[in-house]
């Protein structure tokens, strides 16, 4: 015990002086000419709701959903060119590889997919109205509720039958 009281002194005191050493960033000028608003938008898809998160240097007006077709449409206008937009949609919405239209033409926007979520971002220098639409291959995976359920009773159906007397 008297070790470990020991060692744990030694850490705080080696954090409370320890020196942090950094180095100024290379980039002097790193802020937008137009600061980015950040929205979230609730999706309902069948019993479901989902947010649907973007940000973007332009005015975001709406996102809806079109289930049939999996996709995601996105409406906004900007007074300026050098637009930017984050768009973090959930993979039990729509997922798998998404394709993207901006204005009705296909661009290739740098697309992250991570945990729960797809990070979908795009940059283009259009001014006026725009829209996009994001189309996944997946949508609402199915049986999603219950499967964990179904697993569950499989489970133990196989350990109860391997407990019953054999005939």
């Amino acid at each position: 015990m008297k070790s470990i009281v020991i060692i744990f002194s030694i850490l705080v005191v080696g954090i409370i002086w320890a020196q942090a050493f950094g180095e100024e960033s290379a980039a002097k000028d790193t802020s937008l000419n137009h600061p980015g608003i950040k929205w979230s938008w609730q999706i309902k898809a069948d019993n479901y709701t989902f947010i649907v998160g973007t940000t973007s240097n332009y005015d975001m007006k709406n996102v809806t959903l079109d289930k049939d077709n999996k996709e995601l449409i996105l409406t906004g206008a900007s007074p300026h060119a050098g637009n930017i937009a984050e768009i973090e949609i959930p993979h039990d919405l729509i997922g798998g590889d998404l394709t993207i239209f901006q204005n009705s033409k296909q661009t290739l926007p740098l697309i992250i997919n991570s945990g729960n979520t797809s990070l979908v971002v795009l940059k283009f220098n259009e001014t006026g109205n725009t829209t996009t639409n994001i189309i996944g291959t997946t949508y609402l995976p199915e049986f999603a509720g219950i499967a964990p359920l179904i697993m569950i009773v499989s489970f133990v159906i196989v350990f109860l039958t391997l407990r019953m007397p054999k005939f």
